[in-house]
């Protein structure tokens, strides 16, 4: 084996063993399990061009201290709906940050998306829409960070729902909640 062959296997060897030492923790086992909590949530029947308001909505109690380490909730929405979504352990939506931003404590996720817009042509009864809105909104926390949530502290989905439509429209929203349990 010549000389510089040679050399070429130690580089390779040595960048190999390099990458092995650089390897993430789940190649040497050391994954935590995660866990998931799905929060289904409803603003009941939302009348045509009306607001729907619902404080806890939906609710989440975890029966272990717990971290919360991403969230996602599914915007799917095919008429003209403007949605509000809060996660938190505050007992009614908008209290996050309300008097400064000290008081955020339990302020996980918020969210708002939109349908598509009516399309007005005069009418007084069915719909047009121009576009539809089925996206994914998430907020994933850096490694090593999560919101810490106690046992038994409820989690809830607050939404605030604005129906522009020419229908009345049932409202029901899912949030994934990701977590891990703190020991």
């Amino acid at each position: 084996m010549s000389a510089v062959r040679r050399h070429l296997c130690w580089v390779s060897f040595a960048i190999f063993s390099g990458a092995l030492a650089l390897a993430p923790a789940w190649a040497a086992g050391e994954v935590q399990p995660l866990k998931t909590a799905v929060i289904k949530s409803s603003a009941g029947l939302c009348r045509k061009d009306t607001e729907c308001h619902v404080d806890q909505a939906g609710t989440w109690v975890p029966s272990t201290d717990v971290a919360i380490l991403a969230v996602s909730i599914a915007e799917q929405t095919d008429v003209d709906l403007y949605v509000d979504v809060e996660v938190s352990t505050q007992p009614k939506m908008y209290m996050c940050g309300a008097g400064g931003a000290d008081n955020a404590a339990g302020c996980i996720f918020r969210a708002k998306y939109a349908g598509p817009r009516l399309f007005d042509y005069g009418a007084t009864s069915g719909n047009t829409y121009l576009g539809s809105n089925v996206t994914t909104t998430n907020i994933v926390f850096p490694t090593g960070y999560g919101i810490l949530v106690d046992k038994g502290a409820p989690v809830y989905v607050h939404l605030d729902v604005k129906n522009n439509t020419l229908i009345d429209v049932k409202v029901d929203q899912d949030a994934w909640i990701y977590y891990v349990p703190v020991k």
